[in-house]
């Protein structure tokens, strides 16, 4: 691969970084302003408007709990195969 092919697929890859953000954990709540402020990383923060997040919670919450019950019934079968396995 010569040194352009590399460089366009960095870019390609920078972009897509640019674009999605995953958050894995969060330390900080708060609203103010209208605005809901979520804390994650050593110092992000993802600002949200009110009135948009309250308009989506019940689509969040349905999605949140379904996959939470996946997840659930996930760990619940590998505890109970782990049980038949020292039976």
């Amino acid at each position: 691969m010569n040194k352009q092919d590399r460089i366009d697929e960095l870019e390609e890859k920078l972009d897509k970084a640019l674009k999605h953000t995953y958050v894995y954990d969060t330390h900080t709540l708060h609203c103010a302003d209208g605005e809901l402020y979520i804390g994650y990383g050593e110092d992000r923060s993802l600002v949200i408007n009110i009135d948009t997040i309250y308009n989506d919670l019940p689509f969040l919450i349905s999605q949140v709990c379904k996959e939470q019950k996946k997840n659930q019934d996930d760990t619940l079968e590998r505890i109970k195969n782990s049980l038949d396995g020292l039976l």
